[in-house]
């Protein structure tokens, strides 16, 4: 199945994470090749003046950004309670056996790392477990979550005294970072939890849990712990560098691809040859009745070389229309570990006519309007971009993973707020002569589109916007059709 969310990353920014869950290989070469394609449809308002004309590809590139993350081991926080033991004991013999291969899959580095991820994982699904569960049911949840995330810390805190004595001064610095990351996310769980429950006996002892971590960080990571006297700018600041590299192993690095496609190099060549071949047979034909130099011949080359350039440019355009499909504006390349290339990401933006729409889109895009007579004088500007990921060696690339990525877009909306309208519309009211006043804003429609072969899912999201950018986003409605890929 495929999950979507897409909100407001601050008053200018769109993000949308897309679950992408890839089908399960049997063992042996099988195919080691993925590949997901997501299609956008972005519907501007006419008003906003969002064109072909005034937005070429490359501002659209400028203002979108990828991510590509994996996903990792999925387990609940008992199960995960049970194989721990083993798996610190496990990372104590490579830290105190002097492993110095820490950044590979089997060193104490990316041990530790996954090891933190997994308990992230895990406590993540247990509240998710408590907030859908109620009665007996939530009580024994809460108690659980409390003693089981409390166990777990207890027996890595254990391996991280073991260790202390005779471990390299690097593998110190990891144990302890490591550490400061699992005690911060179980007192953001512990907080979200408390903060959505009402009070109750496993209440107050998932309290107890709670205060008892927050007291344990402010003692042993002052640095992560804010304070309300000051700004905690580099609070924050050190956070955001602890998330990032204790969650390095998951992020894909992506990558501009220099120069074009052979393809693309092949449509140019076979434009200007066939513009030459036009100019050579000017040439000839005013040579054979002019002479090889003569007055006549010069015109005639010059006028063949003016019209050879004008029919190289065109050709190049039509042959690029025609092949579109296969000539994406981007193309960057997928690595892991900053230097292995696993994929690669195609993307192509295009304006499109509404009439050209695929039925299923133009369908969706006609439900659910706000108001019916919008069916009759609707004019917008419909943006496609398209996005095709191929990832290749994934045998080895979701090895001790999930076997699914999450696919992450960030959507600057600044350049297409450069015409919205600052005035303030007067609505009066029958309180006396008092008006109230009001803003103006521009529904902005998009459907998207997710394949992975073997599943479509379609769904549907209104962004409003005004000039100072984005007042909310609004899901509409999802559908989901099975599609043999």
């Amino acid at each position: 199945m495929i999950g979507e969310t897409v909100k407001a990353a601050g008053k200018r920014s769109i993000e949308i994470k897309q679950r992408i869950s890839l089908p399960v290989r049997k063992s042996g070469r099988g195919i080691q090749t993925e590949n997901y394609h997501i299609e956008t449809w972005l519907f501007f308002p006419s008003s906003l003046q969002i064109n072909r004309w005034n937005f070429p590809p490359q501002i659209f590139q400028q203002s979108l950004k990828n991510y590509i993350r994996l996903r990792p081991p999925t387990l609940m926080l008992r199960k995960f309670a049970h194989s721990c033991q083993q798996t610190l004991a496990e990372i104590e013999c490579l830290i105190t056996s002097g492993d110095s291969d820490t950044a590979s899959s089997v060193g104490y580095e990316y041990r530790l790392k996954m090891f933190c991820l997994t308990f992230k994982r895990a406590l993540h699904l247990e509240v998710r477990y408590i907030n859908k569960v109620d009665g007996e049911k939530r009580e024994l949840a809460l108690i659980n979550f409390s003693t089981t995330a409390a166990e777990i810390l207890s027996h890595y805190r254990r391996m991280r005294d073991n260790v202390g004595s005779l471990a390299p001064e690097n593998a110190k610095r990891v144990v302890d970072y490591c550490d400061e990351y699992m005690a911060l996310i179980a007192t953001r769980y512990g907080r979200q939890v408390l903060n959505s429950l009402p009070p109750s006996p496993a209440h107050s002892e998932l309290r107890d849990f709670w205060r008892k971590e927050m007291f344990y960080r402010k003692a042993n990571y002052p640095a992560t712990f804010p304070s309300p006297t000051t700004d905690n700018e580099l609070v924050v600041y050190r956070l955001n560098t602890l998330k990032k590299y204790i969650s390095s192993p998951m992020f894909l690095d992506i990558r501009r691809k220099h120069g074009e496609t052979f393809l693309a190099h092949t449509i140019a060549g076979f434009a200007a040859a066939i513009a030459m071949i036009f100019a050579t047979g000017v040439a000839f034909l005013w040579q054979g009745k002019y002479g090889a130099l003569s007055t006549q011949l010069f015109l005639a080359m010059v006028i063949g070389y003016i019209f050879k350039d004008r029919m190289k440019e065109s050709f190049r355009a039509r042959l690029f229309s025609t092949f579109r499909r296969w000539l994406p504006d981007r193309q960057q390349m997928i690595y892991k570990n900053l230097r292995q290339a696993i994929g690669k990401c195609s993307e192509s933006f295009v304006f499109v006519n509404e009439r050209h729409l695929p039925a299923d889109v133009s369908a969706m895009r006609r439900k659910v309007h706000l108001l019916d007579i919008q069916n009759y004088y609707l004019s917008e500007d419909v943006l496609h971009y398209s996005k095709h990921v191929r990832l290749w060696h994934c045998n080895q690339l979701f090895s001790g993973m999930n076997r699914s990525v999450m696919d992450i877009t960030r959507l600057d909306i600044t350049p297409f707020l450069k015409h919205t309208d600052e005035l303030l519309d007067e609505l009066p009211t029958l309180e006396g002569e008092s008006v109230i006043y009001s803003g103006k804003v521009y529904h902005i429609n998009m459907i998207r589109r997710v394949t992975d072969g073997k599943e479509s899912s379609l769904e549907r999201a209104r962004i409003v916007v005004n000039n100072e950018g984005i007042k909310r986003i609004e899901p509409v409605f999802m559908t989901e059709n099975p599609e043999k890929g």
